[in-house]
């Protein structure tokens, strides 16, 4: 049966004065369509048994709210009789069953792309599409954490998926227009087909234009309108070039309408986070029991968490575009709710690199970002990259992703993890220079790690790449943050310092050289990703990590597998020839073995396993590393074993 649950719109003061006139504050709705039990029915230690409930959160927001206001085009949504703008979202929750034997924590996983990733801190696969069947090592359960899932995407159509809906901006009922830029690499050598992210206004060739160029940095050259059409207003079928390979990049700009309120993927987690932390029974919060459960902080009364509410802590959880979505959401200062209290006590970043997303502009494509070779001028990769608040010595600009946070007191307490990987493709650099000549301080909320030697995508290595995979898994290291950023949270103590590269440890990517990996087929790159200059600027400059005699970084978190490592773990890997060779592909990694003996080196100048590890040697170091990340915090116990 559906369950409706709903918190009525309350009057709220605007912020700065005390004598302003009320605005309706958000109104949220939740309509239970399923519950069921999780992972059939196991137990997982204290917090026993788990369920996963399904359903939608209906929303509404007054576009004339402080808060509100940055939203772009809100004020051009369809509104009610009160003036309020209405859109949904999807909504999952994975809870204990038993609600006295949850903790109360809440742990919200941002979407990415409207996919769970959460099985991959469990020890899974990011191929697990039903995060409920299979439990993993249970981590997340163990801890007796309640997780929340909602869509914040409006472009998500996809079945299976949490999406979003949300409303269409027009010119007082009339359709919006604008020019649109979109890309398409196909990686093949038959597709012809290109499909549009709005819909065009109009099929009329003049205006529109479409190039190609083989790789990143090279001239775009126009295709002649014999050689592409419109199908529709949402498919351009074109005749490719003979002399352009697989990866060429195909760049379409023409004029779209009908633009999506896409902002709206900010204040619609805001909104419902802070309605399930705060809404009672009464107002109809289906997680509002989980007050019933022994407080965090060991208190014996009621609980004494400056927010109170049902949960003494809200931690949000990101990977990839979803941790871009966190760097995004504190910049534009979401994480103040209606009521002006902080919504997330604590955030996980894990592998934005220095990107924010392409979400709150018109036109706006959030599934979009910048690579190398793909998207490389895709909206979201600019100044402010620091969480410090700090002059740009590009544009002059003072900014910085905590300013907002900082300035109204909400900011959380935040943990950012990056791979070698999003040195190359991200920018990371950028995170500890601003694009400077120097190291910018992490705020003392703020606390950042590198992964020597970790990938963006460890494990995978497409056709269109020319080294094996990196398969350096580092998910432990994950779980052992998400222990310590509860702690944090709750004030019992603070993470390990952060392993970040100082300036001093990074480097221009054409002084990489050696070791020479030829003998294994590769070769160092000569390009990274890099934010587009503003006009008349050299831009900011990217940097990458320094590496040892093997090529593995230098600086960073050694997990055990690069402490005693079997072959050179690279954050990066090279397209092959027929598709865009030399530029990055895509997000992979690389992976070089060491040679088993000294007969079977050739060329290859590093040590092979039999000159570097003499008997036990190897599993000794294994062990010695492991241990002493457990003893640092950055290991669990658990994770210690050789994998």
């Amino acid at each position: 049966m559906r369950r409706l649950y709903c918190i009525g719109a309350l009057a709220l003061a605007l912020a700065g004065s005390s004598a302003a006139a009320p605005v309706p504050a958000p109104g949220v709705t939740v309509d239970i369509t399923s519950r069921r039990d999780a992972f059939a029915g196991q137990s997982f230690g204290p917090a026993g048994p788990y369920e996963v409930l399904t359903g939608v959160a209906h929303l509404t927001i007054a576009p004339g709210a402080p808060a509100n206001k940055a939203i772009v085009d809100l004020d051009k949504s369809p509104r009610d009789a009160q003036g309020l703008v209405h859109y949904d979202v999807d909504l999952q929750i994975l809870r204990p069953r038993d609600p006295q034997r949850a903790r109360r924590v809440m742990l919200y996983e941002v979407v990415n792309r409207g996919m769970r990733l959460i099985s991959t801190m469990n020890g899974g696969s990011i191929m697990d599409i039903d995060p409920f069947a299979r439990p993993g090592n249970g981590f997340i359960m163990r801890q007796g954490y309640t997780v929340v899932w909602s869509g914040w995407q409006g472009d998500i159509t996809r079945p299976g998926l949490l999406a979003a809906r949300f409303p269409v901006a027009t010119d007082q009922g009339r359709p919006i227009t604008g020019r649109v830029s979109t890309e398409a690499i196909f990686d093949d050598t038959k597709t012809t087909s290109m499909i549009l992210p709005y819909p065009a206004a109009t099929l009329d060739q003049a205006g529109a234009r479409l190039t190609v160029r083989e790789r990143t940095d090279d001239a775009e050259r126009p295709l002649a309108a014999d050689d592409w059409h419109f199908d529709d207003a949402r498919h351009v079928t074109l005749k490719r070039p003979a002399d352009m390979d697989a990866g060429a990049i195909y760049h379409f700009t023409y004029i779209a309408r009908d633009p999506i309120v896409m902002g709206l993927g900010f204040s619609g987690v805001r909104d419902l986070v802070a309605f399930l932390r705060h809404g009672g029974a009464a107002a109809g919060n289906p997680l509002a029991d989980i007050a019933k459960a022994p407080c965090e902080r060991g208190s014996t009364g009621a609980c004494a968490h400056p927010g109170g509410g049902a949960f003494d802590t809200t931690i949000a959880y990101g990977a990839s575009q979803s941790a871009r979505y966190l760097r995004d959401y504190l910049w534009q200062g979401f994480n103040r709710d209606g009521a002006g209290r902080r919504v997330f006590d604590g955030m996980l970043a894990m592998v934005p690199g220095a990107r924010q997303t392409f979400t709150n502009m018109r036109f706006a494509e959030p599934g979009r970002f910048s690579r190398q070779h793909e998207d490389h001028d895709v909206p979201g990769f600019t100044f402010p990259y620091t969480y410090a608040t700090m002059r740009d010595p590009i544009t002059g600009q003072v900014d910085g992703i905590l300013k907002r946070c900082t300035a109204d007191g909400t900011c959380p307490k935040l943990i950012h993890l990056d791979t070698s990987g999003e040195f190359w493709q991200a920018g990371a650099s950028l995170v500890g220079t601003g694009g400077s000549d120097a190291d910018v301080a992490f705020p003392g909320n703020v606390r950042a790690y590198m992964i020597a030697g970790g990938a963006h995508a460890p494990g995978m290595a497409p056709p269109m790449c020319q080294n094996a995979a990196n398969p350096f898994n580092y998910s432990s290291v994950v779980r052992a943050l998400m222990v310590d950023l509860v702690d944090w949270t709750n004030g019992r103590q603070a993470p390990p310092a952060s392993r970040w590269p100082k300036r001093s440890e990074l480097q221009e990517v054409a002084a990489l050289a050696s070791p020479d990996l030829s003998a294994m087929g590769i070769t160092w790159p000569r390009v990274a990703n890099r934010p587009v200059a503003p006009v008349g600027s050299r831009g900011w400059p990217v940097l990458v990590p320094k590496v040892d005699a093997d090529g593995n970084d230098v600086a960073g978190i050694h997990l055990p597998e690069v402490a005693a490592p079997l072959g050179t773990y690279l954050g990066w890997n090279a397209r092959k020839a027929g598709f865009g060779q030399g530029d990055l592909c895509l997000v992979f990694g690389s992976y070089a073995p060491f040679a088993s003996d000294k007969s079977a080196r050739g060329r290859d100048p590093r040590l092979a396993l039999s000159e570097r590890y003499a008997g036990n040697s190897r599993a000794t170091r294994y062990a010695e590393a492991a241990e002493t990340l457990r003893r640092e915090r950055l290991l669990l116990a658990e994770d210690t074993g050789e994998r």
